[in-house]
């Protein structure tokens, strides 16, 4: 049972992960994110923070080992990624539509063809027939196309596929407007400077980016995996702080939250979802007592002087003090303690409402047969 807590733990923690990472701002604010993120260090928050200020919001940064022990960035033009799929300057098809039948998309193919262009398609899904047949083709050199299905699911995955349209330039060609893929024509067709396609995820590149390189030294393999996740977690961080901006950190965010906990309570009828508002109110002290706690000093006591004080003030482990967190460098992303907070209530969720839990039973060894002269065991 506890093992089940703890994968379910994981889980949040790997959704964290996907969730907390792209949108400029200056180094000075970006490196203390960066640095927090790095297990305050400094060397890694400012290398961080002067890479995406010389590649942009919309830049790459890709960790490598170093042959050395010393961590520095280079700083490239374009992409080379080791990747499934390359394209450059592909025409790109989005659609919500499932493609069943190859005959729908023939007259697209020999256009694109013609035009000596690669295709991009993005659609719902695609039978595997016809995708058989476009490996085949392409196998033979005789297509340039490539069939991504689009993540997601419902209303987030329609918006994800317009999001796409428009940056590409292309029409979204939805099903529910009675277009059909037999009729696209090119100009309804958007273009992609870059596509690169590998086992896990697809990249499409609108404008042309700037890439940065960052190789990691270390004196032992050790130390290199820990400064590379370092690094990783920083960088993530970074971005995230750069597109939905920077909260005081510390766990005083979520303390300074719980007025309104109180206004959405006050708002809601059924007794059960009072209920449920109590008890993320509670969580939400969670953070800064276990951070105080740790610190050595009262975690109640912290909880209620930060209460009493305004939204910039927390509790800074690092000095023992209460003070502006902002000027103190003492800072989270917002969307880090965004879907930090919306991955515990859904895991959280799951587990108030699992009624039965299924478990391995084991097997208890057998006492061995002690041996007894003249007789087999």
């Amino acid at each position: 049972m506890e093992n089940i807590g703890a994968i379910l733990i994981q889980e949040v923690a790997s959704k964290m992960n996907d969730m907390a990472g792209d949108g400029t701002t200056t180094a000075i604010i970006l490196a203390p994110v960066a640095s927090i993120s790095a297990g305050n260090d400094e060397f890694v928050g400012n290398l961080i923070a002067e890479t995406i200020e010389k590649i942009g919001s919309d830049g790459v940064i890709s960790l490598e080992s170093s042959s050395t022990s010393d961590t520095s960035e280079i700083i490239e033009e374009g992409m080379k990624e080791r990747s499934l799929v390359e394209f450059d300057k592909a025409k790109v098809l989005v659609t919500d539509q499932k493609i069943a039948n190859v005959q729908e998309i023939v007259p697209l193919l020999e256009k694109t063809t013609q035009l000596s262009v690669p295709l991009l398609i993005i659609a719902e899904d695609i039978s595997k027939p016809v995708l058989e047949t476009l490996v085949v083709n392409k196998m033979k050199g005789l297509l340039n196309v490539a069939v991504v299905k689009c993540p997601g699911f419902g209303d987030r995955k329609k918006a994800l596929l317009q999001d796409i349209a428009l940056m590409t330039g292309a029409d979204f060609l939805s099903g529910d407007f009675g277009l059909t893929l037999g009729s696209v024509t090119s100009d309804q067709l958007g273009i992609a400077r870059k596509v690169t396609i590998t086992s896990n995820s697809t990249t499409i590149v609108a404008d042309p980016a700037t890439k940065a390189e960052i190789q990691v030294g270390a004196h032992t393999e050790t130390e290199l995996e820990d400064r590379k996740l370092r690094i990783e977690d920083a960088k993530n961080a970074t971005f995230a702080a750069m597109d939905e901006g920077i909260v005081p950190g510390g766990g005083a965010t979520y303390i300074h939250l719980l007025e309104q906990i109180s206004s959405i309570k006050n708002s809601m009828e059924d007794e059960n979802e009072k209920i449920g508002a109590d008890i993320v109110a509670k969580a939400l002290l969670a953070p800064a007592k276990t951070i105080a706690t740790n610190a050595g000093v009262d975690g109640e006591v912290v909880v209620e002087n930060i209460r009493s004080r305004d939204w910039r003030t927390g509790y800074n482990a690092m000095t023992g003090r209460y003070e502006d967190l902002l000027n103190a460098g003492v800072m989270d992303p917002c969307r880090v303690s965004r879907c930090a907070l919306q991955s515990a209530v859904s895991i959280a969720g799951i587990v108030l409402t699992t009624q039965a839990v299924l478990v391995e039973k084991i097997k208890k060894p057998r006492p061995a047969v002690p041996y007894v002269p003249g007789i087999t065991p």
